[in-house]
This record gives C-alpha cells, sequence and structure tokens, in this order.
C-alpha cells in the first residue's frame, strides 16, 4: 500500500512538472494578476488558457462573474456548480446583501441559512426579517447586537431604528452602550451616540473630551443631564486606571450628587482598575459597589478575591455572573476550587470531573484535582493509507494545496478552512496530515484541534524543527517541551511569520530584541538580520528565554509573561507574599498576555507527554511565584528589548 501511495505521489510530481500543467499554472496567474491591475483585455486571454474542469477553474468563473454586472440568476448558477469552494460563500453573502437591502426576506433567508459565518450585516438583516414577522425573540437578539462598543455597519441602523419604535431599543439601551463605548475608548462612537440622545440629557461638548483627560472638575460640577454624570463618570474611570486611590477620595466627596446605581458604579470601576493593579484595597472598592456590577467589575472581583485568598467571595462573584459566563471552562474551574476551599468536596469534584474530559488548560488542572484518576484519555489514531485517500480525493483540499503552492495563501487557507466544513474526525485527522507531509503546519494543527472523539496528539502538538530546537534547549539548559510549547503559540511553525509590530520567525522575535541579543552573544555586526531564518530564531529565541527565566527566579511562569510582556512586567505582577502560579496567572491584566501563558503551559504538558519526559503535573509545573522583592513602577524600563 505504501508503495502504491509512493508512486501515486511520483506521478502527481510528475504530471505537476509537465509543461503543460505548468502552462495552466502560469496562465491562471497571469490571468489573477490581470484581474487585480483591472486589465480585463489580458485577464479574458489567459482565463481562456485555463480548462473548465480544472481546480482553480472556479477563480477564473469567480473574477469573470465580478468583471460584469451579474444577475441574480448568473449567481444562484455559480453557488450550484461551485458549491464546494469559499468563493460560493462569498456570492451567497453578496446575494443575501442584495435581498436584505430589497428587503426580500423568503429570498434572503434562504441564503443566510447556508452561510457558515455571516458578518454583522447580514445578522443585522437576518433579526430585521424576523422582526417583520413578530418573532418575539427578534427584539432580544437585536438589542444583543447593540450592546457593543464597536462600530456596526450603517445595514443596521433600520435594525436599531425599528427597535426604538417598538419601544425596545430605550434611553437606557443608549446609555448603556454610551457606557461600553468609553470604557474601551471609541470616543468616535461615544460622540456619535451622545449626538443621537435627546437634548435635555445629552452631555456638553466638551465633555467627552474632559472626561478622557480625567478631568476632576467634571466630578464637582452639578449635573441633572445623565449624558453629563456619563461623563463625569469616565473621568472617574480615568483617574482610577492611574491612582485608584486618589479616585476614592474624590468620589468620597462627590458622589451624593449621583444617583445611587451611578454610586455603585464608581465604585465598581474603582475596584475594577485596582484589581488590575493588584491593589489589595480592591475589594474593600468593590464592597461598596453593590450587587449590580458590570462584566469586567465581576471577572476583576473574582480574580481580586482569588488573590487574597478569599475563596468565599470568590464563589459568591462567580454565582452572580450572567449563566454563560459561569459555563466559560476558567470560571467552572475556580468555582470547583472555590468549593473544594470551602470542603464541599463532591460538588466540586462533579465539576472536576466534567471539566477534565477536555483538552485544554483547565481541562488537565481540573483532572489534577481530582481524587482518583479518571479513565485515560483514549491513544491518539493514527490515520490509515485508506483515510489518507479519501482526503486527497476531496477537490477542495487539492485546491487549497495547490493555491499555495501558487503563493496565493489567503485563498488557500480560505479555502482549506472551508473544506473541513462537516468532515467527521477521522477525515480531519487525515486532511491535518495531508498538511503536515506538506509543510503546512499551522493548517494540520488547526485541522486536528478540530476533532471531537477521536485525536491524535502527535499531530495536534507538532515538532517540526526538532533537531534545532533540541539542540539549543539543551545548549541553554531549557526545558524541550516549554521551547515546543512558546513556538507553537508564537508561530504555529510558520517560519515566514511576521507579526503587524514587527516580531518574525517561528519564536516571534522582534528586530531590537535581535539586535540586543546578537550583541549580548558577541555576534557578527548584521547577524540579527537572519533572524528570520529557522536556526536564527530558535538561537536567538532560546537564548533570549534563557536569560528571562534566570532573571526571573527560574520560573516558567514569570519567564513566559516575561517574554510575551516584558521582565519588568512580569515582576511588577509578583504579589508582595508567595501566591500560587495558576493565581498570578489568572490575575495578569494583560488579556492577552494571560491567555499566552496558559497556552503555553498547557502546550507543554502535551509536549512532554509526547517527548516521552520525566512526569510532572501542570500544578507543580506553575509552582508557587515567590513573592516581589523589589518595588517596580508603572514606567521602569525593561532590562531588554521586548520579544512581541
Amino acid at each position: 500500500m505504501r508503495n502504491r501511495f509512493i508512486i501515486r505521489l511520483a506521478l502527481l510530481a510528475a504530471l505537476a512538472a509537465s509543461p503543460a500543467f505548468a502552462s495552466v499554472e502560469t496562465s491562471y496567474q497571469a490571468a489573477r494578476e490581470a484581474f487585480n491591475k483591472g486589465r480585463m483585455d489580458r485577464f479574458h486571454a489567459h482565463a481562456a488558457k485555463v480548462p473548465q474542469d480544472h481546480l482553480l477553474a472556479p477563480y477564473i468563473q469567480y473574477w469573470r462573474l465580478k468583471s460584469n454586472s451579474p444577475t441574480v440568476e448568473d449567481q444562484l448558477a455559480f453557488i450550484e456548480r461551485y458549491p464546494d469552494t469559499q468563493l460560493s460563500d462569498r456570492v451567497r453573502a453578496d446575494l443575501a446583501r442584495l435581498f436584505g437591502q430589497g428587503e426580500n426576506w423568503p429570498a434572503f433567508r434562504q441564503q443566510f441559512q447556508a452561510l457558515v459565518k455571516p458578518d454583522q450585516e447580514l445578522q443585522c438583516f437576518e433579526v430585521r426579517a424576523r422582526l417583520s414577522e413578530g418573532r418575539q425573540e427578534a427584539g432580544k437578539d437585536g438589542i444583543a447586537l447593540w450592546r457593543t462598543s464597536r462600530d456596526l455597519p450603517s445595514a443596521c441602523d433600520p435594525l436599531f431604528a425599528a427597535l426604538a419604535e417598538r419601544g425596545i431599543l430605550t434611553l437606557e439601551e443608549r446609555f448603556i452602550r454610551l457606557r461600553l463605548a468609553l470604557d474601551t475608548g471609541n470616543l468616535r462612537l461615544a460622540r456619535e451616540l451622545n449626538a443621537r440622545l435627546p437634548e435635555e440629557q445629552g452631555m456638553d461638548a466638551d465633555a467627552l473630551d474632559r472626561g478622557q483627560k480625567g478631568d476632576e472638575k467634571l466630578l464637582a460640577t452639578p449635573m441633572e443631564r445623565r449624558g453629563q454624570r456619563e461623563a463625569a463618570l469616565h473621568a472617574l474611570t480615568q483617574i482610577a486606571r492611574n491612582d485608584p486611590a486618589q479616585a476614592a477620595r474624590l468620589w468620597e466627596q462627590h458622589q451624593a450628587a449621583f444617583p445611587e446605581s451611578e454610586q455603585h458604579y464608581g465604585w465598581g470601576q474603582i475596584g475594577l482598575h485596582a484589581a488590575r493593579r493588584h491593589d489589595p484595597q480592591a475589594l474593600a472598592w468593590f464592597a461598596r459597589a453593590g450587587t449590580s456590577r458590570t462584566e469586567p467589575q465581576l471577572l476583576w472581583k473574582t480574580r481580586a478575591s482569588l488573590r487574597a485568598g478569599n475563596w468565599l467571595e470568590a464563589y459568591r462573584t462567580i454565582l452572580s455572573m450572567p449563566e454563560a459566563l459561569q459555563e466559560e471552562p476558567v470560571w467552572r474551574y475556580w468555582k470547583a476550587r472555590a468549593l473544594k476551599a470551602m470542603n464541599a468536596a463532591f460538588p466540586a469534584n462533579v465539576l472536576f470531573a466534567r471539566l477534565s474530559r477536555e483538552i485544554h488548560y483547565y481541562g488537565l488542572l481540573a483532572e489534577e484535582e481530582l481524587p482518583a484518576k479518571l479513565e485515560a484519555r483514549p491513544l491518539g489514531y493514527k490515520v490509515t493509507p485508506d483515510d489518507l485517500k479519501a482526503a486527497e480525493s476531496l477537490p477542495a483540499l487539492q485546491r487549497a494545496l495547490l493555491l499555495r503552492k501558487l503563493g496565493d495563501t489567503g485563498n488557500a487557507v480560505a479555502e482549506w478552512n472551508r473544506a473541513l466544513g462537516g468532515l467527521e474526525d477521522r477525515l480531519l485527522l487525515a486532511a491535518a496530515e495531508l498538511a503536515r507531509r506538506e509543510s503546512w503546519y499551522d493548517r494540520a494543527i488547526y485541522t486536528a484541534e478540530r476533532t471531537r472523539e477521536t485525536h491524535d496528539f502527535d499531530l495536534r502538538y507538532l515538532a517540526p524543527y526538532r533537531d534545532l530546537a533540541t539542540a539549543y534547549a539543551q545548549d541553554n539548559g531549557l526545558d524541550e517541551a516549554w521551547v515546543y510549547g512558546l513556538m507553537r503559540q508564537e508561530s504555529r511553525f510558520v517560519d515566514y511569520a511576521r507579526s503587524v509590530a514587527g516580531a518574525q520567525g517561528l519564536m516571534q522575535i522582534m528586530p531590537a530584541t535581535a539586535k540586543w541579543i546578537a550583541r549580548q552573544m558577541g555576534l557578527k555586526k548584521n547577524a540579527h538580520k537572519e533572524v528570520a531564518k529557522p536556526e536564527t530564531n530558535i538561537r536567538f529565541g532560546t537564548y533570549y528565554l534563557k536569560r528571562i527565566f534566570d532573571s526571573l527566579d527560574q520560573s516558567v511562569v514569570l519567564a513566559t509573561a516575561g517574554y510575551n510582556a516584558g521582565p519588568g512586567r512580569a515582576r511588577g505582577w509578583q504579589a508582595e507574599t508567595p501566591l500560587e502560579g495558576a493565581i498570578y496567572v489568572e490575575s495578569i491584566p494583560f488579556a492577552e498576555t494571560r491567555e499566552y501563558v496558559k497556552k503555553v503551559q498547557a502546550n507543554a504538558m502535551f509536549y512532554r507527554d509526547r517527548f516521552g519526559g520525566a512526569s510532572q503535573s501542570l500544578k507543580d509545573r506553575l509552582g508557587v511565584i515567590p513573592a516581589r522583592k523589589i518595588k517596580i513602577t508603572a514606567d521602569q524600563e525593561e532590562t531588554a528589548p521586548l520579544a512581541e
């Protein structure tokens, strides 16, 4: 069987190398370039050379479709002819948009229901469709779309107008969204929302700018208008970001001029930002906020309770979260931990048992809390030749691989992801193996992670560049599993990965960091310019990680946080007394760094299992974070440039 597969691959390679095949690819690429430049005469000339049964013919037909003014019939015909391509989803979304704009709700719904991931504009049309039919749940869903700090498409405006006419989008809802916009710094949206408030409820023209600057005089100004009070609360929030104690003193002086609900919100905001700064007074300020708190306030009150060792308060706060929030793995785990700490072992173990079946950071931690280990996870499934043959036969996967070969990575990824929809576990693993064989590591991992019951952890936790990573990990005295856990999280082993900020390569090293590392290692002047190369990147990344590790008490948690956010910040988040590693991680103020540390450490555990290293629990790996030795100021400079 293996010999036949090798022969088949050789035949495919020979075909790909043949002049005729290469000519079709050349014609396709020339057609694509001509279309992108608007050179339609050249496009049609090259497009005519691509056979209609070619894997990439759907793209030629799509560009032909877009170059004209297609009728509804033309677009429906395209969808019917190429149902397995991501292009059909694009055309379907365009059709749904057209029908929505014309309020042709039956035709809209027919296209909308077939979409895998409709955008916000189409979601607004869909709620309008249900609202027009008098469906009661539509109003609730419309308000869920409204409650965002982000800008929404103009196509959503008619929906919100209809909700306002029905009395569903109330004045209070407008203020809820205004507050969301202010909390996230979306001043453009805040101004737009303020402009739409009744004149007797809005804020002064300069109030937003004064609030953003934390002008405490806003708090002392008598105010009957709700909008003006929101500007003052925003000023209070801005003050609390930098100095919660000052904000508390000011609020003591001025809160009486505000309604009770706004007084509570003010204390909640002070508690929130105190908790983010790990201020021990955070819980006292939260206590003055009453029971009506925003989701961010609830999350940070829980984190502050964990950091203070107040398990009862943590448990109560989790119970007051919205149900959907309570069901997230993080809060199921800490709810169980709180129950266990309060000697409620049975309900705690019920939660731990359920969570332990899930493949992530909290699943690992939950499994370790159980008094007896449950049945082990099933051994990894290995793809069979028949599985592989079935995956190879799928035109959508073939198309994705060919697009990648031609350098069209964006469409290749879109086609690949579209092809995975509806595949059962064994076929998903076969597709992951195909991607692995093509060194398309990020798609291999992405695909292997989508399985529900049957898993292959060798595919989920690929280990390319093993010779380099092993050598440099050993040279620096680092745990190889940790290096791989970090590298997987940084780049998914895409060696050409480059972030928006400029971080490069497998371990995502910033140019300034690379220059600093090269200088510390005594390398030649321009050595840092080769940082994108896998060997240099892993060499530099492991060297930098070792320096951080040694400077941060040889704690893998602190060093991982330091690699992402900077060593100075990692030190600043330490407590005055020793702190459980999992609680330190949970209370990291930066969401990106918090999730990064969790994923890197969970990755390292799975790599440890794969590599056959010494057994260690995740809880032991996280360890106890030692007390902070020095006081860190907010503006303290880092000892070296940051890795991203």
